[in-house]
């Protein structure tokens, strides 16, 4: 069943990225199709999270921290258990926030990464000038494919002001 959908997934993102994937060598290629995840990503998380809302939260969690503070140094037992079911909350609601960009990223993942590992496995993309501990003189997909999220990602959201 799972390699059903998997062969049907590959097959469908195949039609997009496959002309990619023949034109460009493998480190080109990879770098159009990782810089396209990636910005469709950050751009799907920058819409679909309530930056305002995480803002407040950060700045109600900031205060409350304060006052917990300040009850912890006066001794007050009370308001530190207040302020820390406070906090638990507060907590709460920005994972519950975050969550979603965390399954928007899975679920992005799990479209494109199986074509990129059959397309790519067993490839060197990139040879290195030097041998680096735990990766060799050549970079496979995956690494290829983190350092060009990592980076792309980076700088889409300094550049644009997602943070």
């Amino acid at each position: 069943m799972f390699d059903k959908i998997s062969a049907m997934i590959v097959s469908t993102v195949d039609i997009a990225f496959g002309p990619i994937a023949a034109t460009f060598n493998p480190t080109i290629a990879l770098f159009i199709i990782s810089t396209g995840i990636t910005l469709l990503v950050v751009v799907l998380n920058k819409f679909l999270t309530d930056k305002k809302l995480m803002a407040e939260l950060r700045d109600k969690m900031e205060n409350v921290r304060e006052n917990l503070t300040a009850a912890q140094k006066a001794g007050n037992n009370d308001d530190v258990s207040k302020f820390l079911e406070e906090m638990m909350e507060l907590n709460g609601q920005m994972w519950k926030e975050m969550y979603k960009t965390m399954i928007i990223s899975i679920v992005v993942l799990i479209i494109f990464l199986p074509w990129i590992r059959e397309s790519y496995t067993g490839l060197t993309v990139a040879e290195l000038p030097l041998n680096f501990p735990f990766v060799g003189w050549s970079i496979n997909w995956i690494l290829w494919y983190i350092l060009v999220s990592f980076t792309i990602g980076w700088v889409v959201r300094k550049v644009f002001g997602f943070d």
